[in-house]
């Protein structure tokens, strides 16, 4: 601290009195960062994001939330094998176990490393157990923020029909959470377990058989749950494995198949007749035609408004291969925008997304109203009293998950948080509601946090 104070002091130095009187230490620092003079401590990991306006995402129409979902578990359904077909976590028969890559960061040095984890479809967390003492279980034990992804990759026989436009692939931000015996003596710690090692087990033969023989032959439901925990607990307390479970922050969708999934494919790349007896679609990389259906028939759904329409049309005048577009004219060959309006191809949707979960407020005390929304590096929660009027007697806003020189001021810029006391919402920022200087979009989220807290 002494060494960044006299750093500090040493650059004031060098601005001009006016500037220094002008600047805030906040305001100081954050021109120390921005300039190289402070080297910023890695914490975090940084990934993929969702680029809504235009580049590689291509597409001009948002994915919904269940749609999303619907991919999310589509890609990551897995195999077939499962222990016991009672265990399955719906009727599909997929164990939802897939192999993923993981990394890590501690002591800003970052680690790689291939595991095995299984897809709960209600929670959309990750499940597993790995060996301890192992470089991922021991970084993430120190930092819990991971990031994980998974790609379908193409086999040999594909490689001669398909291109790498058309694999897809799904990548978790999220949080490790590490179970530990002291789990077992809450209730959410034991479901959790129950949950974990119900879903996770079945879909591994060798773990499988000794999980399931601690139960085998009981038909009790409460003796099956006693001897499920005995085994739980002397997992947990072995040492010999780490039990955990990913929960997301944000799940990003990547799927470039989108763009050239149709039965007639186009741009020079493939051409392929739809014929009675074959497939549906040119392009499926084991994908169900259920799933294909449903995005061909929700862009359908969406091209048939009036407004949908007119976005699209926009969209294609300049946002996707407008040189290659003018080609295709030029030789009779079908444009983007064209391909987006066939009926029986999906293309048109964004070709990556982002699923983020709702944000969820802490339990509020007595008299207190809560409300959260979501910020730019996690959820952003409000705390508000009411007088008898209705107005606000008290606001606290926790904003300490966004950047340290930025966003996380505003929680504890009186100013800010005095412009709601005595009124009644809800509020817009710029209507009476002033923005924190250098932290718009954390003041955006932070209003909408307050305005949820007062419904």
């Amino acid at each position: 601290m002494k060494k960044l104070f006299s750093l500090l002091l040493a650059m004031m130095m060098l601005l001009s009195v006016s500037a220094m009187a002008e600047m805030s230490e906040d305001e100081l620092h954050a021109w120390a960062l921005q300039n190289g003079y402070v080297k910023a401590d890695v914490d975090v990991l940084t990934s993929a994001t969702t680029n809504k306006a235009g580049g590689v995402n291509f597409g001009a129409i948002e994915w919904t939330e269940e749609m999303q979902v619907m991919a999310i578990k589509e890609f990551l359904k897995g195999g077939h094998y499962l222990g016991d077909a009672n265990y399955a976590q719906d009727e599909s028969g997929w164990n939802y176990r897939e192999m993923y890559q993981m990394a890590t960061v501690y002591g800003n040095m970052p680690n790689n490393t291939n595991l095995e984890l299984v897809l709960d479809i209600d929670s959309l967390c990750l499940l597993g157990v790995s060996e301890a003492g192992t470089s991922k279980t021991l970084h993430f034990n120190y930092n819990p923020n991971v990031s994980i992804s998974w790609c379908r990759q193409l086999r040999p026989h594909e490689e001669e029909t398909y291109n790498y436009y058309c694999s897809y692939g799904v990548q978790f931000d999220g949080v490790v959470r590490i179970f530990t015996a002291a789990d077992l003596e809450t209730e959410e710690g034991t479901a959790k377990l129950l949950n974990l090692f119900d879903k996770y087990y079945p879909t591994l033969a060798t773990s499988w058989m000794g999980y399931a023989a601690k139960f085998a032959g009981l038909t009790d439901e409460a003796e099956i749950r006693a001897a499920k925990l005995a085994y739980i607990e002397q997992q947990l307390k072995g040492g010999a494995m780490v039990i955990y479970e990913v929960v997301p922050t944000r799940i990003i969708i990547t799927a470039p198949f989108l763009i050239n999934m149709s039965p007639s494919m186009t741009n020079g790349i493939k051409f392929v007749n739809q014929m009675e007896g074959e497939k549906k679609y040119a392009y499926d990389l084991l994908l169900s035609e259920s799933f294909l259906d449903a995005l061909v028939d929700y862009k359908n759904a969406y091209l048939a408004t009036e407004e949908g329409m007119a976005q699209v049309k926009e969209y294609y005048a300049t946002g996707m291969y407008p040189m290659l577009d003018g080609l295709c004219a030029q030789y009779g060959a079908p444009t983007s925008l064209q391909i987006c309006m066939m009926p029986t191809t999906a293309a048109g949707l964004k070709t990556q997304t982002t699923w983020e979960p709702a944000p969820v407020a802490a339990p509020a005390e007595e008299g207190v109203k809560t409300g959260a929304a979501k910020g730019f590096h996690g959820t952003i929660t409000a705390s508000v009293t009411l007088n008898d009027d209705g107005t606000i007697a008290t606001v606290a806003v926790d904003t300490s998950c966004e950047h340290a020189d930025y966003g996380a001021k505003v929680g504890n810029d009186e100013a800010f948080l005095a412009q709601f006391i005595g009124k009644t919402g809800p509020f817009t920022l710029g209507e009476g509601i002033d923005a924190v200087s250098k932290a718009t979009g954390t003041s955006t989220a932070a209003v909408e946090a307050i305005n949820n807290a007062l419904k």
